[in-house]
């Protein structure tokens, strides 16, 4: 879910934080992104930006769907990604310690990471938690999370954008006295 949340972040918003974003040159924002996994980010080449653009494009419309309440749709566009990048399961030694992996062993980058993102997100939808995923109630702001919170009422992506909301609602407040 990092990943896919990073790679949606990096590459498929356009306001961040109450700001525009401005274009962004996706290879080193793909590849620091791919340094939670060195394996991949040694075999990242520039070649992979436009798959992992497009992967960061249809995983927004994903998150859309589910900030929306529309789980039906993101099951559908999840069930299309399993299809396409089915998991295989396997586990590898790394390190020392055996970690299961969610795609085939000689899978290409761009289609291992879309097996990895698919299989997470529809971890939580398949658990339930669909309601988990959202992006930022703030104005100006359409960056993706993933709501940790014990009660699950999160609705912005960090405490800036809260505290922008709560300050202009402060001065609304204020100017109507």
């Amino acid at each position: 879910m990092v990943v896919a949340m990073a790679l949606i972040n990096a590459l498929a918003v356009e306001h961040a934080h109450g700001r525009p974003v401005g274009p962004v040159e996706p290879g080193p924002a793909i590849a620091g992104i791919l340094a939670i996994d060195p394996p991949s980010a040694a075999a990242f080449r520039s070649g992979d930006s436009p798959g992992f653009t497009e992967l960061a494009r249809q995983l927004r419309q994903i998150v859309d769907d589910l900030d929306r309440g529309d789980v039906d749709a993101a099951a559908g566009r999840l069930n299309t990604f399993l299809v396409e990048h089915p998991a295989h399961p396997h586990l590898a030694k790394e390190d020392g310690r055996w970690r299961l992996h969610h795609h085939p062993a000689d899978a290409a980058l761009v289609p291992m990471w879309t097996s990895i993102c698919a299989a997470s997100i529809a971890r939580l939808v398949g658990a339930g938690l669909h309601d988990r995923v959202g992006t930022c109630h703030a104005p100006g702001c359409d960056l993706a999370f993933i709501d940790a919170s014990k009660n699950g009422s999160r609705r912005f992506c960090s405490t800036p954008c809260q505290n922008r909301v709560k300050a202009a609602t402060f001065r609304r407040r204020a100017q109507t006295r």
